[in-house]
């Protein structure tokens, strides 16, 4: 990735905002399914 990058999450691990720009990493998209699902792209 060009550079880096953060996403707020709440204790329950839920994702506080509504969507993501750019991709995604696999091992994120692993721990987190629900961030995986606001992707536009999982590398």
């Amino acid at each position: 990735f060009e550079d880096n990058a953060g996403v707020i999450v709440n204790p329950k691990g839920e994702m506080k905002g509504s969507a993501t720009t750019g991709p995604i990493g696999k091992e994120c998209a692993d721990l987190w399914p629900r961030i995986a699902s606001a992707a536009n792209a999982i590398v």
